[in-house]
């Protein structure tokens, strides 16, 4: 009985991750990431926080092959299409969100 019970613990400690995993929203609410000068979101307070790392990188990386096929398809460069894409994502920016301005600085919206 205690093996079953302890194997249902380490299962649940398994998959219980995404539970705890934070979406991009949360993150941006708390002050953990705001969307940076070239397109991406980035990480705001270093730290080792593997899920904010984790987030940011497939966010990134969703970004990225989203600017990439909008600069193919409607024949823009890349640096363009991100360009763009920061200027939407700071009129988007909730307040109280972090944004970085043009000089790399984050501010608060």
């Amino acid at each position: 009985m205690k093996r079953i019970i302890l194997s249902c613990y380490l299962i649940s400690l398994l998959f219980s991750h995404s539970v705890f995993a934070i979406n991009l929203q949360q993150a941006k609410q708390q002050g953990l990431v705001g969307e940076a000068k070239n397109g991406f979101i980035a990480v705001i307070k270093l730290d080792n926080n593997a899920d904010i790392h984790h987030l940011v990188t497939t966010v990134n990386n969703h970004r990225q092959n989203t600017y990439h096929a909008i600069s193919q398809s409607h024949d823009l460069s890349l640096i363009e299409v991100k360009q763009r894409a920061y200027h939407k994502a700071i009129e988007k920016t909730q307040p109280g969100n972090f944004y970085q301005d043009s000089n790399g600085a984050w501010k608060k919206k």
